[in-house]
């Protein structure tokens, strides 16, 4: 008879511990836990949330302060602000109830793009032309337009159509890209064969005094020729009143060129023929027609009114032969040259010398075309 008394308190036993195993079970579950949270943001200003499922009233609380949270029952809204870092940050949120339980979310923040491709400066030609600039933002972004230039986002980028350019100079403008991130400022310029005409200024050496190189400068104007748009004409730059020097411009290359051995004109009171010739740094002066003195445009785009200058010079260099045999040199000037005969050449006394030097010669466009 004890014995089974014994037993009947050992069951008894196991049916307390087995309740009280079940409550601690139920009470742990439903104290608190995250139902959904949706807190994974990109490099943009914005919210997300945090539900959660507790037994008593919550508080949450950011370890970064960048990261804020706010709590309105069972939800914490959390805030992140524009981010312009390139590498992501993390932030922890802790939720905690009266009943002392807790729990941790993660939340992160990408790093942010923003790149605008492409060169500082664009050339281009009068023509109306569209250009396309790869442009990846992250960001909301402005885009400042001078007014002959327009622009719309596509899938690639930019695009930008600059109008054609009538003016008769070349013009530039400067588009501004700018987001949170910063700015891209990229010039575009547009210059072409009909912008070339005007008043320029010449800068260039001749022979002084002792022999010794001297600069001189010159105020000319180049006008087109009506019938062919590619040639020029150097008027009042010859000292020689009435003389126009002829020079041609290449609008695939922005070359402009005087080449040797072309006819000038005729002095008949002096019986003088007038033609250009180029010299070489070797000392020479050569009436070869297929030698041309040239310069390709270029601009100073700090300038607030661009203008194209061209600084001739040789960027290759050339062969002759002489007595003393072939020689390689470089052209270094143009001359207005004097011979006998309606022929450049130089030999048997023809040749009587120059009458004009412009050695180191090099323009630059100073008045607008009227």
């Amino acid at each position: 008879m004890k014995k089974i008394n014994i037993l009947w308190m050992l069951i008894g036993c196991l049916f307390l511990v087995t309740s009280c195993s079940d409550d601690d079970d139920s009470s742990a579950v439903a104290s608190l836990q995250v139902i959904k949270s949706d807190v994974s943001f990109t490099a943009i200003a914005t919210t997300g949330t945090i539900e959660v499922q507790s037994t008593s009233a919550i508080t949450a609380v950011s370890n970064q302060d960048w990261c804020t949270v706010t709590v309105n029952g069972n939800v914490v809204t959390v805030a992140v602000p524009t981010y312009t870092g390139l590498v992501g940050r993390n932030a922890v949120v802790e939720i905690s109830n009266t009943l002392d339980s807790k729990v941790r979310v993660p939340v992160s923040q990408a790093g942010g793009v923003w790149y605008v491709k492409g060169d500082d400066a664009y050339g281009l030609s009068d023509e109306e032309s569209t250009i396309t600039i790869p442009v990846k933002s992250d960001y909301d972004y402005t885009v400042d337009l001078p007014a002959w230039i327009t622009g719309e986002k596509v899938k690639e980028g930019y695009n930008l159509t600059l109008a054609e350019n009538t003016t008769g100079n070349a013009r530039k403008g400067t588009v501004t890209f700018t987001s949170e991130r910063g700015a891209k400022k990229i010039v575009f310029l547009q210059f072409g064969i009909n912008d070339i005409a005007g008043t320029y200024e010449a800068t260039y050496s001749v022979y002084g005094d002792n022999d010794q190189l001297v600069e001189e400068t010159k105020t000319f104007k180049l006008v087109q020729d009506v019938k062919n748009e590619e040639l020029f004409y150097a008027e009042e730059l010859s000292a020689i009143g009435g003389l126009v020097i002829p020079l041609k411009f290449d609008s695939e290359t922005y070359q402009l060129s005087v080449f040797a051995g072309q006819y000038l004109g005729h002095i008949a009171s002096k019986e003088w023929y007038l033609y250009t010739v180029v010299t070489s740094k070797a000392g020479y002066v050569h009436a070869d027609a297929a030698l041309a003195y040239s310069a390709i445009a270029e601009f100073d785009l700090d300038d607030e009114v661009v203008m194209p200058s061209f600084p001739f010079k040789d960027e290759k260099g050339f062969s002759f032969a002489t007595s003393d045999g072939t020689i390689k040199s470089y052209l270094d000037g143009l001359e207005v040259y004097v011979f006998k005969s309606q022929s450049p050449s130089f030999s048997g006394g023809n040749a009587l010398g120059y009458y004009d030097m412009f050695k180191n010669l090099s323009i630059k466009k100073v008045e607008l075309k009227e």
